[in-house]
């Protein structure tokens, strides 16, 4: 029998239990040096811009992150089973990915500019859209070598880059703004930082695939073919994400949409607990399904473990010190947002199991329904937006996000629970982590009462920690064993 390579000699259940929470902390371990650096970079710009220059600032950035839906054109997910396929030339599919993904880019930058421009918004929003989008030119193809090092099982330069990309941003923030630099300027920095990542990508990329840049029009059409649901519903996905700012940004003022937008600051940095998480989790499931579906299960089950116990310690967190964290970071002008900030942070945390949920669809190829699920998320969100914005402003736009994503992530476990094969087992044990949550609360209240509230802080997570630990939230083997680092399964 010939020996099989080292890549299928993996067990892909081991590869689950010692890379799937390391490869997702560290990733999520970059992206806390990311967002602190980030912090400090909007701290800067906050206290150099008026509420309402803010706000359009605010307000491009989170436009652009609509458009960015349509650069992506949900290929990524389809391209890492592609990169993963031993029986065609790896390298050049790969290469033919990147090019594909910088058409895209360059695509997305007209529309970005177009649409600012005909939809008639204030001349320094174009010109600080037309700069701003630059990063999104460069930051499409970057995205295409993620899919390589996800394949590869490489995700450390994934967290470097952004760490590397992050710095040159801040460092050209801070000069800009000792400089008493405008909007328009502030806009620059993310497309530097832009610059330095692909750099990264691209040099760490070569070294595990002979990448071949050519046009592969077959490879295309069968990327577009597999990634059109994908498509369509992370289109509706984005939009029902980013769409509040915009409205807001038409039926109120960009004074509320720089407020609003301080919540998202930290919604972004949540976010990407479950990016991080699906990273490392995707090719864990797509080399599980079909051959070992107790694999599969397995792979999901912890992924359901790391963010049950993620979201709970995050909502119990934001429950008790959003107020005081905002007014710390951003100014006592922002303190007013603190309720929203609770609320859209309570919905991102639902959100992970959306997340997870479309990571098992998309690994079995079995994604066709998830437009449907997105389509009534815009729905839903424009329609509330409409009638809660106009009544409560970004409090408004807050409840409307939490209603949706409560509906979508139902619609999408739905839809897991009916296909053959993928309906998952055992995740009882997660659940404890609620009641855990619920002890951290109590003794993060009492702490606050005792303590300055970044001891506070850390007390609420250490309690966290130790209730799971007692409780078994964890499963079997507790934190350790989730790890990867003790050899028992998961349960």
């Amino acid at each position: 029998m010939e020996a099989p390579s080292g890549r299928d000699a993996a067990d892909p259940a081991e590869t689950g239990r010692s890379r799937l929470l390391a490869d997702a902390g560290t990733l999520l371990a970059g992206r806390l040096a990311v967002a602190a650096l980030g912090w400090a970079g909007t701290l800067l710009i906050v206290r150099s811009l008026s509420v309402d220059e803010f706000g359009r600032f605010t307000f491009i950035f989170g436009f652009l992150g609509l458009v960015a839906t349509l650069t992506e054109f949900g290929i990524g997910r389809v391209a890492v089973a592609g990169i993963l396929d031993e029986e065609h030339d790896r390298g050049a599919f790969a290469g033919a990915y990147v090019l594909l993904r910088t058409a895209l880019g360059l695509g997305g930058y007209v529309a970005a500019v177009a649409v600012v421009a005909l939809a008639g918004y204030p001349g320094d929003v174009i010109a600080g859209t037309a700069v701003a989008a630059l990063a999104l030119v460069i930051a499409t193809p970057s995205h295409a070598y993620v899919a390589v090092f996800q394949a590869e099982n490489r995700l450390r330069p994934i967290a470097t880059a952004s760490l590397l990309g992050q710095l040159s941003q801040i460092a050209l923030t801070a000069a800009i703004a000792a400089a008493g630099g405008s909007m328009l300027l502030f806009t620059i920095p993310a497309v530097v930082g832009e610059v330095v990542i692909i750099a990264w990508h691209w040099r760490c990329a070569r070294r595990l695939l002979a990448l071949r840049y050519r046009l592969l029009w077959g490879a295309w059409a069968g990327l577009f073919r597999e990634a059109v649901p994908l498509a369509i519903g992370g289109a509706m996905a984005t939009a029902y994400y980013r769409i509040d700012s915009v409205m807001l940004s038409k039926l109120d003022t960009f004074a509320a949409v720089g407020v609003y937008g301080v919540a998202y600051k930290f919604v972004d940095v949540v976010h990407f607990v479950s990016t991080a998480v699906m990273i490392a989790t995707l090719p864990v499931l797509v080399r599980a399904w079909p051959e070992q579906p107790e694999a599969f299960r397995d792979g999901f089950r912890r992924a359901f473990t790391i963010l049950m116990l993620a979201a709970v310690l995050v909502v119990a967190e934001f429950l008790l010190f959003a107020e005081p964290v905002i007014a710390t970071l951003y100014g006592p002008e922002y303190r007013a947002g603190a309720d929203a900030t609770r609320v859209v942070v309570a919905a991102e945390c639902i959100a992970f199991f959306g997340s997870l949920a479309f990571t098992a669809l998309v690994a079995a190829g079995r994604h066709r329904l998830y437009p449907f699920a997105t389509f009534v998320g815009v729905v839903l969100n424009v329609g509330l937006n409409l009638w809660l914005i106009r009544a409560w402003s970004y409090q408004g736009a807050a409840i409307t996000t939490l209603v949706t994503e409560v509906v979508v992530v139902g619609l999408l476990w739905a839809i897991l629970l009916r296909q053959p094969g993928l309906r998952p087992s055992r995740l009882g044990r997660a659940a404890r982590a609620l009641p855990c949550g619920v002890a951290a609360v109590l003794a993060g209240a009492l702490l606050d009462r005792l303590l300055p509230w970044p001891l506070a802080a850390v007390g609420t997570a250490v309690v966290f920690v130790a209730v799971v630990e007692v409780a078994g939230a964890a499963g079997a083997g507790g934190l350790r064993a989730l790890a990867g680092r003790a050899t028992e399964p998961s349960s």
